[in-house]
Parts: structure tokens; C-alpha cells; sequence
């Protein structure tokens, strides 16, 4: 996805169906399948250290992936976490401890070759009421394992990519039946990387000695940017020693796959972007409009509430306020709908687009923020041909 916002704090996984007890026993013989796939596209290894996260409810898939990895000639441990404990974490400590060191991560960030997170989180607002003033602060004191994750070159397989599980809060946010979600799920999941990487590079092609990108939408949104496209790069669901050479930001990837990712040209974004619905601390802020002007940050205003948005923002340091990256969904089997607030990264033809920190999208601003939302139903123009006009891959 920030940071390691996008690869250490985007976990994503998904298995949990509601389903007869015929359809479990063909489950249990997929997550098998899956887990043997995760460690093929993490290219584990003999000697590969291998860290496998996730909640208690997919013990038995962190299970099959320890035993896959094992196969591999790997050494796998497994770590829990859960929703009622990311809470917890806050509620139940004290402050004073929010500024401690990561000296732990960044010993585990050295410490294994390999991750396998599994989404944990299934609801919205599992933070909300938690003072934004304590996350900034851990988030500025995690910046040493930050730095540490991009040198390592570790390589990252996240199962889920934001739409695990198919719990009934995202069902409802999307609108569809929860049946419906895992059953896009596992059909964007089989997507063959080979479909996914033809379809991202062709539109990271576009970008090659581009000068100027024009997004534009009904909604008010008309902004100009640059972009890097010699650091823009396309996650298809598999992993080449090439890619893990380059470094930790192309040695990631999300399943279900299928993005192309780049990073803004520094100072360059100048116009508007409005965001109809934006998902914070599982409110909706509606009509959120963000105005740049030589790739920074001048005003964002919003037509409903939006204190805790503003107040992240006012705690946060760095290059919160930079223009970072685009984000292009180019998965044809991720029929969901966009513009509910709810991020669907691989969505065909949609724009995710961010500010502040984009290392995790190839870029170098550096902040203990990172801001993402989506567009549905953009046009976007490369040089003045359409990429993407109303919303629909060319």
C-alpha cells in the first residue's frame, strides 16, 4: 500500500468463507494451494527466513505456509495480532512509551528474508477515539525500522490486499452481498501474473518520457502532475530476483494483484483532486477536496466534519504535505465498486492517488504520514492521450 504504510502496515489475507460444510472441505484443499502459491511467489528459499503474520481465525492457513516454507528448506514463525489488541495497545499503555525506539522491528526487519502477512483487521474505525497525536507520535518513532525495511531488499507477499476478510462490514460499506466479495475475491485472485503484468506495463508505458499527466473527473477534480516513471513499476502477484534486486518497493507485491504504482515528480502537481467519500476511523468524510501547487499541499477543506483527518494531518512531520503517487487498478476480475470510501486497489480503471510518504511507492518523500484515496470514474491523460477516460482502461 503507507510507508511501510503500503508494505508493512497494508497486511491483507483471505480464506474465511461462509459456506456449507461440503464447500469447507473443498476449502480446506485450497488453503493448501494458496499457501503453497504465497511461498512460490516469495521465492523462499533453503536457509530463508521466513516471518508469517496474521489473526488467530487463519492459524490454519499460517499453518500450511509454515509447512510450505519448511518444504522450501525455510524456517517459518508464525506471529498473532488482532484487532482488539491494535486498540489495546494504546488504551492500555501509557503515553510515555509511545516515543520508545523500535529497536524490535528493526531486529525483526533484519532478521527474516521473507514476509507473509495475512490481513487481521475486518472492521472499520478499530482506532477511532485513540488520540491522533499518539499515532503520529508512534509513527515518527517507527522511522528507523522504516528505513531499515527499505534497505533490507526483504521480499513481501501480502494475501488479501485491503479486502480480507469478506466481513460483513465491508459488504455493507460496498454495498454488495458479503457472497459476492469472496466470490470476486478469489476470482481476482486467480488473475495469471502474466495477464496482470501486461496490463500494468502497458499503461506504465505510457509514462515513458512523458511531460505532463492531466486527471480530471466530474466531480470538480482537475489537477497536472509529473511522474517518475523510471521508478514506476507494476505488482502482478509474483516476485523475480530482478525485482527483489532492484529493492524492498519492487520486491513487494499484494494478492489479489494487479496495480500500477509510480511516484509523483517532486513539485510538479498543481490543480484539484475531490474525493466524494473518504473512509476515516470508519466515518465518511464527503466532498474532502485537496488543492496542490508545485507538488505541496494549500488547502483541504471538506463538505462534512473532518477533525481527526485534520488533526493527523497537524501532528504528522516530514513531507506530509508533498504530492506523492498514482495508483492504476488494472485487474479485470475486480468487479467492486469504487467510491464508497473503501480503497479497492486492483478495480479496473481506478486512480488511487496519495500525499506525503511514497517510498513504498518509489518515490523519497519521507513523512510519518501518508494519505490515500480513490477515484472511480476518472479520466486520466498522458501528453494529452487518454489513458483512462471515465473510468475505463484504453
Amino acid at each position: 500500500m503507507a510507508h511501510p504504510t503500503r508494505a508493512l502496515l497494508r497486511f491483507a489475507a483471505s480464506l474465511a468463507l461462509i459456506c456449507t460444510a461440503t464447500q469447507a472441505t473443498a476449502q480446506k484443499r485450497d488453503v493448501k494451494a494458496v499457501a503453497h502459491n504465497l511461498v512460490q511467489a516469495g521465492l523462499v528459499k533453503a536457509g530463508d527466513n521466513v516471518l508469517i503474520s496474521g489473526a488467530v481465525r487463519d492459524s490454519t492457513l499460517m499453518e500450511e505456509i509454515a509447512i510450505e516454507t519448511m518444504k522450501a528448506g525455510g524456517n517459518p514463525v508464525i506471529t498473532v495480532w488482532s484487532e482488539r489488541l491494535a486498540r489495546r495497545s494504546f488504551t492500555d499503555v501509557p503515553t510515555s512509551f509511545d516515543t520508545m525506539p523500535p529497536k524490535l522491528d528493526v531486529a525483526l526487519i533484519e532478521a527474516f528474508d521473507v514476509r507473509i502477512p495475512i490481513d487481521i483487521f475486518e472492521n472499520e474505525g478499530v482506532l477511532a477515539g485513540i488520540p491522533e497525536t499518539r499515532r503520529a507520535a508512534r509513527a515518527k518513532a517507527s522511522e528507523p525500522a522504516n528505513q531499515a525495511y527499505y534497505k533490507r531488499h526483504a521480499r513481501f507477499v501480502n494475501l488479501g490486499n485491503g479486502l480480507y476478510p469478506p466481513s460483513a462490514a465491508l459488504a455493507r460499506r460496498l454495498g454488495i452481498p458479503r457472497s459476492t466479495v469472496t466470490t470476486v475475491f478469489w476470482k481476482a485472485a486467480a488473475v495469471p501474473a502474466a495477464t496482470l503484468r501486461a496490463k500494468g506495463d502497458a499503461v506504465g508505458a505510457a509514462f515513458t518520457n512523458s511531460k505532463e499527466v492531466t486527471l480530471t473527473h466530474p466531480n470538480g477534480t482537475n489537477i497536472t502532475f509529473g511522474i517518475d516513471a523510471a521508478h514506476g513499476f507494476t505488482s502482478d502477484g509474483t516476485l523475480t530476483p530482478e525485482k527483489v534486486a532492484q529493492g524492498s518497493v519492487t520486491a513487494a507485491t499484494w494478492i489479489p494483484a494487479g496495480e500500477y504504482l509510480a511516484p509523483a515528480t517532486a513539485g510538479t502537481a498543481n490543480g484539484t483532486v475531490v474525493f466524494d467519500k473518504v473512509l476515516w476511523d470508519g466515518r465518511v468524510i464527503r466532498g474532502l477536496r485537496l488543492t496542490f501547487a508545485n507538488g505541496r499541499l494549500t488547502a483541504m477543506t471538506a463538505a462534512s466534519p473532518m477533525e481527526g483527518l485534520r488533526a493527523a494531518y497537524d501532528a504528522a512531520g516530514g513531507a506530509k504535505d508533498q504530492f506523492g503517487y498514482i495508483d492504476i487498478g488494472v485487474n479485470p476480475e475486480t468487479k467492486l465498486p469504487v467510491g464508497t470510501g473503501r480503497t479497492v486497489w486492483t478495480a479496473p480503471g481506478s486512480i488511487v492517488v496519495g500525499f506525503g510518504d511514497n517510498r513504498g511507492w518509489g518515490g523519497s518523500n519521507a513523512s510519518d504520514w501518508g494519505f490515500a484515496a480513490q477515484l472511480g470514474g476518472a479520466t486520466l491523460k498522458v501528453d494529452g492521450k487518454p489513458v483512462i477516460e471515465s473510468g475505463q482502461l484504453k
